[in-house]
């Protein structure tokens, strides 16, 4: 919209809430890597309570939500089997808990998916972070051309714009 009125205030907000969406992008990229040893921890505490706290309390909706994860990811438990060991009824338990005892945990088993995946990740924000830096650098471009543009060239007017713009409108010049 400011590129096709010519206005520039639209241009430099536009810039400004580009290069804000970067600076958070790129934050999070560079903690993403910078914290990525802490992700296992992470997991780990996070799984092991939430599951501690469905069996100790037989709640059927963590417990469900556990048996949902456990079959998405091919993972047992949030460390391995044992976690269920307080857990009598094992005919509710998921089906890779119930097949193989040595099945990894879902905490060691996210983390790994996560870690296989971050490049990937981080080589498509960059590529995202490097398109959005060329349309920022293109929209200070004109912000500053029109500055110093003749104004007789260029209006800010919206009915002048269109009257150009819209096909099948009545032109008088």
């Amino acid at each position: 919209v400011g590129t096709l009125w010519h206005n520039r205030c639209l241009l430099w907000t536009y810039a400004i809430i580009l290069l804000t969406l970067m600076i958070v992008e790129l934050t999070g990229c560079i903690m993403a890597i910078v914290y990525k040893n802490k992700l296992r921890e992470v997991y780990d505490d996070a799984l092991t309570t939430a599951l501690k706290k469905g069996v100790s309390e037989r709640d059927d909706k963590i417990l469900a939500a556990f048996r949902s994860l456990e079959e998405a990811v091919s993972c047992c438990g949030a460390q391995n089997i044992s976690d269920y060991a307080n857990y009598h009824p094992f005919e509710q338990l998921s089906k890779p808990c119930q097949k193989d005892n040595s099945t990894i945990g879902c905490a060691d088993k996210i983390v790994d998916i996560l870690n296989k995946n971050l490049p990937i990740v981080s080589g498509t924000l960059g590529g995202i972070i490097a398109l959005e830096l060329i349309t920022l650098l293109g929209a200070i471009a004109l912000a500053v051309a029109l500055k110093h543009a003749p104004d007789d060239q260029y209006s800010s007017s919206p009915s002048e714009v269109l009257r150009y713009a819209v096909p099948g409108r009545r032109r008088n010049y």
